[in-house]
């Protein structure tokens, strides 16, 4: 089969389930008993407050003021990256301007543009470079806030010669670090959805089919599969990770009447259409009540492997395994002797290592090249917190989303 076959068989059946997935939740959404969170105005970023942010994107905030951390002081110069839309740099900066009168806005491309015209040498925050060893090295002695434009944050910790040095540079400059978490979370959970719902219905069955001009309707050519086309009903969601991301997942997979059970680290507690919330020790016991299971832990040396060989065991055999977690967090081959082996019925991903063409060609496996966050709001969202989180820290708020680098995000 060829390149262009093979993409055309995983990808050709979504936009359609897409659609299909809008519909029912808009035919849903009126159905459920409990209260439904709160979501954004659909216009423009712009009419978003600071309180409707943190309320609908439910971000969390710190518990200490920024002016009370040792090294702030009102900034005078911030870096901003502005990617992949030059041309709008000048409304995004005078969109962060409302809010930091009197603080000159240096926009820049990337990285190697803020080094080549050495305007990181005398800034006091960075927005949108993130906390990899190579941005770490690059900013001036001055800088004390760095907001990562993304939600993974893995370079605080991991990056730099040894491994961690990074982190204890960071940790020794008393340099705050803020991700965008949350702000992408309703693209990511959608984006999940549809995975999962492809793999229930067995989309990726039927594109190669469709590939193939099989129309596979007749009473001896149509798909039988034990584990195809059981209603939303019928399922329970295990959402290991009860996170932004986790919770949202819960919420799109209850409307459409699965029934939700879930694992946190931090408590038992969770929304009311979580029927059950664990500790991240009950995984297994629960693993085994599932039909699907969504994997959302952040990148920590606790989470290194967890969805190994005796997690995939715990599962059904008739179970889903859907993961955005990163490469880290999943024992690659255990989970490719769980499909091999038939102990799961699938897996989806967002986040495939890339040189593994094994798992590319293997049945009942649908991956997308780590776009679940791509959406129509992705940048309108991140330079909406970038504005609130700017805002904060003129003043010496408390700010959005800050990562505890001591225990990983």
């Amino acid at each position: 089969m060829s390149t262009a076959q093979f993409t055309h068989r995983k990808l050709v059946a979504w936009p359609l389930l897409a659609g299909v997935c809008a519909l029912l939740l808009a035919c849903s959404g009126g159905e459920e008993a409990h209260p439904e969170p709160s979501t954004p105005p659909t216009g423009s970023y712009e009419d978003f407050t600071p309180e409707e942010l943190v309320r609908v994107f439910d971000i969390r905030e710190s518990d200490v003021p920024v002016r009370e951390l040792p090294g702030w002081a009102p900034p005078k110069k911030v870096v901003v990256v502005v990617p992949e839309e030059w041309d709008r740099r000048e409304e995004r900066m005078a969109f962060l301007q409302e809010v930091a009168p009197g603080v000159e806005l240096i926009p820049v491309k990337d990285r190697r543009d803020a080094v080549d015209r050495g305007v990181l040498a005398d800034a006091q925050a960075v927005l949108g470079l993130g906390c990899a060893a190579s941005t770490v090295a690059a900013i001036g002695p001055e800088v004390h806030w760095v907001q990562s434009g993304s939600v993974g944050v893995a370079g605080c910790f991991t990056s730099g010669t040894p491994p961690g040095e990074t982190n204890r540079i960071l940790r020794d400059r008393n340099i705050v670090v803020t991700s965008i978490r949350s702000m992408t979370a309703r693209a990511i959970a959608q984006h999940s959805l549809t995975i999962m719902l492809s793999l229930i219905g067995g989309m990726d069955i039927h594109a190669e089919r469709q590939v193939n001009h099989v129309w596979g309707r007749t009473q001896t050519d149509v798909v039988k599969d034990k584990n195809l086309d059981r209603e939303f009903q019928d399922h329970t969601l295990l959402v290991v990770g009860l996170g932004s991301i986790g919770t949202e997942v819960g919420r799109l997979a209850h409307a459409l009447g699965m029934r939700v059970i879930a694992t946190r680290k931090s408590s038992n507690t969770g929304p009311a259409f979580v029927d059950y919330v664990g500790f991240s020790g009950e995984m297994y016991a629960l693993a085994r009540e599932a039909d699907v299971v969504f994997a959302s832990v952040p990148n920590t040396p606790d989470t290194q492997e967890m969805f190994n060989a005796e997690f995939f065991d715990a599962m059904k055999e008739t179970a889903y395994f859907v993961s955005i977690v990163r490469h880290p967090v999943v024992n690659w081959d255990d989970l490719k002797d769980a499909l091999r082996s038939g102990s799961i019925a699938g897996f989806g991903t967002d986040d495939l290592p890339q040189s593994d063409f094994e798992l590319w060609d293997m049945p009942r496996v649908i991956m997308t090249p780590h776009v679940s966050d791509y959406s129509n709001r992705y940048r309108d969202n991140q330079f909406l917190l970038y504005r609130e989180n700017l805002r904060r820290y003129v003043a010496g708020d408390r700010m959005l989303n800050v990562v505890d680098l001591q225990r990983g995000y």
